[in-house]
């Protein structure tokens, strides 16, 4: 019984289960640094919030929408006449937005959002026939209510107040709210006094110029039955999004320029509508534009580096076991739990850096760091050069894997897979001649 216990220290199988014991004491602190990045993400949302706040949030551009109040004639049970107002929305038979977007990077501390100031110039025609269409009588048209909806997400951000230029006349905008249901908050132009029978009668031009600021995306709805938007930028980097790609685009070190073409088929939303069928509500589901792309913040890098902690730590824990089953060294279960702090505490430097230098530096430095730790303890517990050197190859190869994994973003998850195939079929290659219960010590000895 005594020699037993007394060989249950050595016994492989025992030393497994303690290493995988100490593993999951390490989580505890990887779960630790994992609540710290959260933490210190929320606090970059706080400031892009705040940045959002004082020079303006993303951009939808929608409309110009021909706002028309009109009356419906009815008769009640009694036989009395009487009429009920409603609204006439109409949107322009095409429109041309042609768009110069000047961007900039706003800092607040270590905090960096994407802002830009754009100059929009939006032209196009309403139809003469829609009164026609809608089977409206003149007479009902109560023509010095008509007025000009323009949605903007973040009207506050708008730099000079727009105008609706019409051929013989120029009409400011005014706040307006939310006169057209399913529009962004919009600005309105009264031009009832503009506006007449006869007038309607005709095709009707407009122009508007809009200088607005936004942060990281400006988009656009396809109010034309014909949308012809065309962008011009400095930023090297963007990102067509919406539910329409641009059909020419060109993007070189000097910035991009792009133009969409886009036709009312396949648009959530009709060319005319009435306040009673409600069309306008899905509207922003039609939109499309360019975002700002900037790189995948230090945040979310190190966070994605935090799911191969484990990885790290137990190779790193399995490499030392390798040592003391193959060339016989004895470890204590506290100089595995060293080294696997060293392990997590590259996690902490990595994001501590990277907040003020950039990821790919900090990464450099705190993993230089670690090593330094890892290897210069090794070189003193495993006692001689070699298995220091194995060490340090180890160590390099562990953090270049993890380096080019967490940059290719396409590739990250195949890479891991691969990494985690290779790192256990090398285990299994090296383990398979280990006598795990020990039965060659106990052969009787002649």
């Amino acid at each position: 019984m005594q020699n037993l216990i007394s060989r249950l220290p050595q016994s492989a199988s025992i030393k497994v289960f303690a290493i995988g014991f100490l593993t999951l004491i390490l989580l505890i602190p990887l779960s630790m640094i994992e609540s710290v990045i959260y933490e210190r993400e929320q606090m970059g949302q706080v400031a892009k919030a705040d940045i959002q706040r004082t020079w303006g949030n993303t951009q939808l551009v929608a409309g110009p929408v021909l706002v028309v109040p009109y009356d419906s004639m009815h008769i009640n049970s009694r036989g009395e006449e009487f009429a009920s107002r409603h609204h006439l929305y109409v949107l322009p038979q095409n429109l041309n937005i042609d768009g110069n977007v000047d961007p900039e990077v706003r800092y607040r501390g270590m905090h960096t959002v994407p802002v830009y100031s754009a100059q929009l110039k939006l032209r196009g025609m309403f139809s003469s026939s829609w009164l026609e269409e809608m089977n409206i009588a003149p007479k009902q048209v109560d023509w010095k209510g008509v007025f000009v909806a323009l949605g903007v997400s973040d009207a506050r951000a708008i730099t000079e107040i727009p105008s609706f230029g019409l051929p013989d006349d120029a009409i400011r905008f005014v706040p307006g709210g939310n006169q057209v249901s399913g529009f962004p908050s919009q600005v309105v132009a009264p031009i009832g006094r503009s506006v007449n029978a006869e007038k309607i009668r005709l095709e009707m031009p407009f122009e508007i110029d809009l200088k607005l600021n936004g942060s990281e995306s400006l988009q656009f709805l396809p109010a034309g039955d014909t949308t012809n938007v065309s962008l011009r930028s400095s930023w090297q980097s963007p990102s067509f999004s919406g539910n329409y790609l641009p059909e020419n685009r060109e993007i070189n070190a000097d910035g991009f320029s792009a133009g969409w073409r886009v036709s009312s088929i396949g648009r959530a939303l009709p060319s005319r509508w009435t306040d009673t069928s409600g069309s306008g509500g899905t509207a922003h589901e039609s939109s499309f534009g360019v975002d700002l792309y900037m790189p995948i913040s230090v945040y979310r890098l190190t966070e994605r580096a935090t799911k191969y902690g484990v990885l790290f730590i137990g190779l790193t824990f399995v490499t030392y076991f390798l040592f003391e089953v193959v060339a016989g060294m004895r470890l204590h279960p506290l100089q595995y739990l060293l080294v696997g702090f060293a392990n997590s505490l590259f996690y902490l430097l990595l994001l501590s850096l990277a907040e003020h230098i950039g990821f790919g530096l900090a990464y450099l430095l705190s993993s230089g760091a670690s090593c330094a730790l890892i290897i210069g303890y090794s070189w003193s517990v495993l006692g001689n050069k070699r298995s220091a050197i194995i060490m340090t190859g180890i160590l390099l190869l562990l953090y270049s894997f993890l380096y080019m994994t967490l940059k290719a973003e396409s590739y990250a998850m195949l890479a891991g897979a691969i990494g985690l195939w290779v790192s256990l079929g090398a285990t299994m290659y090296l383990t398979r001649g280990i006598d795990w219960y020990g039965r060659a010590s106990e052969e009787p000895t002649s």
